[in-house]
């Protein structure tokens, strides 16, 4: 019995001795499928890390000098809403001028660009417009904001001495502009173009024929900047209207808004010149997260201000206008992508303004709910105070 045992022990060594060797990692150059036993001579190709330069403006070129980037589309979106406000404004009785009717006709045809009235005439057919990129085609919310400018035409011109209000207190000139800062132009930047962003080519120019020199990700990348400002050395410059606006002056000094997205476009744009496509990524997340602060930041800024008019023995006129910032930046909270306040809950904060609009901006509590709502879905708790 013990000779059986060790020629049966002997038997199972000689066969597990006698098992191929080899190379058995499928990652390795040297990957032998018949090893059944590592013997440590795996090889492997040694990758060097590709590097690049983030330049500190918004300009890239390629091999031959020409230029990659391409927003032009985008400006004359800016370009379309700021017109639209200042005709909005006509209707305001401050003082200096006297207030005019506005018309809903000419409202809905800047919105649409069936407009040929615009002071700047590059504007006229040129194929952009901003209804269209509005949440995404959403016709209910593009439907929402020519109502407003049907009732704000309907309404016209202010006979209070002051802004254009409705007899509830919303100041449609607000909500329009503000609310399509987001709908359209936050929209654009983060739930379609930077959440696209990995699915696009970058492997060779759109057309080099035709002067477009950059990828197919490169010009989607810069279509996302040029909705954020549409100056490359920001924030030197582009501080002056819209989000170049608000993040630099407002919500700089409190959360880093302007130079954090402003530093991550041009290292995402820098690494997707470079073919680092995972980095580009990265950054388009860092873009979302700020961009969703950025919006929410300045619901609760307007909600602060709200506050400190009232507290200041201001007009209703005046509360009122500061208020309907509020709301408009509140109204765009749904706007941004993976925003953690959907479509459902920003209804639900907009509710509680809509039920008494005067009431709600006389009420410190009422007006503490919802900023320690946004500021806690936000992660804003603490810097709420000083926004």
């Amino acid at each position: 019995m013990k000779k059986s045992l060790l020629f049966s022990f002997l038997g199972l060594l000689a066969v597990t001795s006698c098992k191929k060797k080899g190379c058995t990692d499928p990652n390795a150059n040297n990957y032998n499928a018949d090893a059944e036993k590592d013997d440590g001579s795996c090889t492997y190709d040694v990758v060097t890390p590709v590097t690049y330069t983030v330049p500190t403006t918004y300009t890239f070129t390629d091999a031959n000098g020409n230029s990659t980037v391409s927003y032009s589309g985008q400006t004359a979106r800016l370009d379309m809403l700021s017109e639209m406000t200042t005709y909005l404004k006509t209707a305001n009785d401050g003082g200096s001028s006297a207030a005019t009717a506005l018309d809903a006709s000419t409202l809905t045809a800047m919105y649409d660009n069936s407009y040929t009235g615009w002071g700047d005439q590059n504007l006229v057919n040129n194929g952009k417009q901003l209804k269209s990129k509005t949440a995404l085609g959403d016709a209910g919310v593009q439907g929402q904001f020519e109502t407003w400018m049907n009732e704000a035409a309907a309404a016209s011109p202010s006979t209070n001495g002051t802004y254009l209000q409705a007899s509830t207190g919303h100041e449609w000139t607000q909500l329009i502009e503000k609310g399509l800062m987001s709908a359209c132009f936050v929209s654009q930047m983060t739930a379609n173009y930077l959440a696209g962003i990995d699915a696009d080519d970058n492997t060779a120019a759109v057309d080099s024929s035709a002067g477009k020199y950059y990828t197919q990700m490169e010009h989607h990348w810069d279509e996302a900047y040029g909705y954020f400002t549409d100056a490359t050395d920001y924030p030197t410059s582009g501080t002056n209207r819209f989000w170049g606006k608000y993040a630099n002056n407002t919500l700089e000094a409190h959360i880093g808004t302007a130079t954090t997205i402003a530093n991550a476009f041009r290292t995402g744009r820098a690494a997707i010149s470079a073919g680092v496509t995972a980095d580009a990524i990265a950054q388009a997340a860092i873009i979302e997260s700020a961009a969703q602060k950025m919006v929410a930041g300045m619901a609760i800024h307007y909600l602060n201000s709200t506050k400190d008019k009232v507290a200041a023995g201001e007009p209703q006129t005046k509360v009122n206008h500061y208020l309907s910032e509020a709301y408009a930046f509140i109204f765009g909270l749904q706007f941004v992508n993976n925003t953690p306040m959907n479509t459902s809950s920003v209804s639900a904060l907009l509710t509680q303004i809509d039920t008494d609009f005067v009431g709600f901006s006389n009420s410190v509590l009422s007006i503490n709910t919802v900023i320690d709502q946004i500021a806690n879905a936000y992660n804003l708790t603490d810097v709420k105070d000083q926004l």
